[in-house]
């Protein structure tokens, strides 16, 4: 692992930052989740804008055991990487019920003692007609009034009902709850098949929130092999969401039956 310059503790994970993160207006995060969507349009977008890996995140007792070893280095299980005016939050492993609260709160403590003006949150939510889809419907959730204006260029439904359980339910919460702005964007998704057409869809219109130019079109052309190489991934992960509420999502809200 990289020389570490600067670390922090915030809610028991450790920020270990070991490259330059810079000024980043925003934050984006991918974790694996509904057709690992918001992980595999995470991975995309470092590799399309080639962002540095500058600050490993890592807890002894919130966080599996792991090491990723890539290209023969060694690297934190979650990781932020950066461009300097950009910052996109990957990982490895799904995040284990237990630790999604603190680990959210951390993340959002975390872009607003940086200055972050807001987290961008990429997603799918588990649509049962997915197969009868030609283009996946895109959906965005926007936490205040800011958020509303930065994601009001894009063309999208916003969700009106519906319930959103998990890491980005608990992102959203506590991001209204310290102030700072979330978009959550969202793509009609298989629900444990990974799904890079809608990792696609939600990509074009994150990418378009936060002003840069991104090619999908790798994700489409090389679907069928990007859905084998992470089927592990989303069995494991399909296993997390199970304990985690994700069905709630499947049924509208008490107040709109």
């Amino acid at each position: 692992m990289k020389e570490t310059r600067f670390e922090e503790e915030i809610n028991g994970f450790l920020f270990r930052e070991y490259g330059d993160l810079g000024t980043p207006k925003y934050l984006v995060i991918g974790l694996p989740d509904v057709g690992l969507v918001g992980a595999i349009a995470s991975v995309h977008l470092v590799r399309q804008l080639k962002l540095e890996d500058v600050i490993g995140v890592d807890s002894y007792s919130l966080l599996p055991p792991v090491v990723v070893v890539s290209n023969g280095e060694p690297k934190h299980p979650v990781r932020i990487y950066s461009n300097g005016s950009l910052a996109v939050i990957a990982t490895d492993i799904p995040i284990p019920p237990a630790s999604a609260p603190p680990l959210s709160a951390a993340i959002v403590q975390f872009a607003r003692t940086r200055g972050i003006e807001a987290i961008i949150s990429v997603t799918g939510v588990g649509n049962p007609l997915r197969f009868e889809m030609e283009k996946p419907g895109l959906y965005i959730i926007s936490s205040d009034e800011n958020a509303s204006r930065i994601a009001s260029q894009v063309r999208a439904e916003k969700l009106k009902e519906g319930i959103l359980a998990g890491p980005y339910a608990l992102i959203l919460k506590e991001s209204i709850r310290k102030r700072l702005s979330n978009i959550v964007v969202m793509a009609d998704s298989f629900l444990d098949i990974p799904d890079p057409e809608a990792a696609a869809v939600a990509l074009e219109a994150a990418s378009a929130i936060i002003g840069v130019s991104v090619d999908t079109r790798s994700l489409l052309e090389e679907a069928e092999r990007i859905k084998l190489r992470l089927k592990d991934l989303m069995k494991e992960t399909k296993n997390v969401m199970a304990r985690m509420g994700k069905g709630l999502e499947y049924r509208p809200p008490l107040m709109y039956t």
